[in-house]
């Protein structure tokens, strides 16, 4: 007989255990609030919604189911008479979904009453951005649409990760629904580089407020194409020939010149003292110092020296060309670029009371 006491011990621990369990999944935890609510049994309707709150399935449970157990639980501790717990859950329920209203057939004035006010002082938005953007330089815009809790102040900005700004996008009233815009640039007017960035959403009260929320989308940038070629570098200096001459050569044509005139007119006396003085002489002597006198002119110290001027505007026409040049193919490479954005789940943020 102990055999068999054990094992129908045995049978109803392994069969009808389990089928009790089973019985007390989420979906029915919620069902069995619902209709101890319709029962007025609203004790019982809070706890089975604050067992379906602790289980496990309960933060990736549908968005549809999230919001049905946050509304049954406003409702039921509004009537219960704990209006701070009211408040708590029709709160995240805004949170949750800015664009959630309350059923006037299904919950008395009472329930709406309080969820109303609680809506107009919880300022927040919600995003509704496509998976998957791409966009061009000339084409295409990244778009988020943003639906308010209730008329508020908002700023929309961009970051990187880690934190460093990129770029503020909007900044001002936010009512049922906005729609903002970017382009993939920074504030400087240059594409974003690759890398993992996040769209945030201030709502603040008040235009300059501090923030009640922030929502949070996180996005992932990829840049495909658009390198660009380095810019050639000016002729450096030491390639460029002086613009003026210096005093060497000038120098050089009129003391040659004036020796050898001197020599002219004067070395035939001393070497040849009996020898006739012609005036031939001397103009021969003239003429070669005046021709000294011509070079010295011509390139005189400081002066603009053509040929020197001609090279360094030839190299510096050449450089002008290859920067045109590779200016150009940058602009058909940017062009030709493309961003890909991918954007995450949004997540809501609770900002500290200042």
């Amino acid at each position: 007989m102990r055999a068999v006491r054990t094992l129908l011990a045995f049978v109803v621990t392994v069969v009808l255990v389990p089928t009790g369990l089973t019985a007390q999944t989420p979906t029915d935890l919620v069902a069995r609030a619902v209709r101890a609510y319709g029962d007025v049994d609203l004790e019982g309707a809070v706890g089975f919604l604050r067992r379906w709150q602790a289980s496990p399935a309960a933060a990736s449970a549908p968005l549809e189911q999230r919001r049905r157990v946050l509304t049954y639980l406003g409702a039921a501790e509004t009537l219960r008479g704990n209006p701070d717990s009211a408040a708590s859950a029709f709160e995240r329920l805004v949170e949750l979904d800015p664009r959630a209203r309350i059923d006037e057939l299904i919950f008395p004035p009472e329930v709406t009453t309080r969820f109303e006010a609680v809506r107009a002082r919880t300022k927040v938005v919600a995003a509704s951005v496509a998976p998957t953007t791409e966009i061009t330089p000339a084409g295409e815009r990244f778009a988020a649409w943003l639906f308010g809790s209730s008329p508020h102040q908002l700023r929309v900005a961009l970051r990187r990760a880690e934190g460093a700004p990129v770029r503020a996008i909007y900044s001002g009233l936010v009512g049922d629904s906005l729609l903002v815009r970017w382009d993939g640039r920074d504030s400087s007017g240059a594409w974003v580089a690759s890398g993992p960035y996040i769209l945030e959403a201030f709502s603040a009260v008040t235009a300059g407020g501090p923030p009640q929320r922030v929502l949070q989308v996180p996005l992932e940038i990829t840049v495909q194409g658009g390198d660009t070629v380095p810019t050639p570098s000016s002729p450096p200096d030491s390639l460029l020939l002086p613009d003026r001459r210096g005093a060497g050569p000038g120098m050089e044509a009129l003391f040659g010149g004036l020796v050898a005139g001197v020599g002219v007119a004067l070395l035939p006396p001393l070497l040849a003292p009996n020898a006739e003085v012609t005036p031939f002489r001397f103009v021969v002597a003239g003429t070669i110092g005046l021709a000294g006198l011509t070079g010295f002119l011509r390139d005189l110290p400081g002066s603009v020296d053509p040929a020197n001027r001609r090279a360094n505007d030839e190299l510096r026409r050449a450089w002008r060309e290859r920067s045109a040049a590779v200016a150009e193919e940058n602009r058909a490479r940017r062009a030709a670029a493309s961003m890909v954005i991918r954007a995450g789940q949004a997540v809501v943020v609770r900002m500290a009371a200042p």
